[in-house]
């Protein structure tokens, strides 16, 4: 039996993996996404969970909190590896309490579509959603 590649460009349900650490703004999130009717979100409650998400299933977003810094960009560093099974290029959002100008410098490089600031309001959670949920515009 041959091994499946690991970076695929197709992801047969759409999915956004979100991974945030707080169990209640997780758990919110996941909630109003549903109620909306937008696309399906897989909440990771840490950067250790999605990291076993993503080696095993296909995802057309991620949305992460950079709550744990580090571990947040070396997951992010990874996808964009193509270390995953989603592709190399899938689109990401962060969020996160502040965006220093250092910050800003070091996630400029994976291509971050979307930084949402904490308390982010539900219309730019929305927002974020559909515009990984669309192809990137050149």
């Amino acid at each position: 039996m041959m091994a499946e590649p690991r970076s695929t460009n197709r992801v047969i349900h759409p999915e956004i993996l979100l991974v945030e650490q707080s169990a209640m703004i997780g758990s919110i999130i996941v909630s109003t996404v549903r109620q909306l009717g937008l696309q399906s979100v897989r909440l990771a409650s840490n950067s250790r969970s999605a990291l076993l998400f993503m080696e095993n299933k296909s995802f057309s977003g991620v949305i992460t909190s950079l709550d744990d810094e580090e571990d947040a960009l070396m997951l992010i560093q990874h996808l964009r590896e193509g270390k995953f099974r989603s592709a190399a290029d899938t689109p990401v959002a962060i969020t996160t309490a502040q965006c220093s100008t250092q910050l800003a410098n070091r996630i400029k490089v994976f291509n971050v579509r979307r930084i949402l600031l904490k308390p982010f309001k539900i219309r730019d959670l929305v927002s974020t959603i559909e515009i990984l949920a669309s192809p990137e515009v050149a």
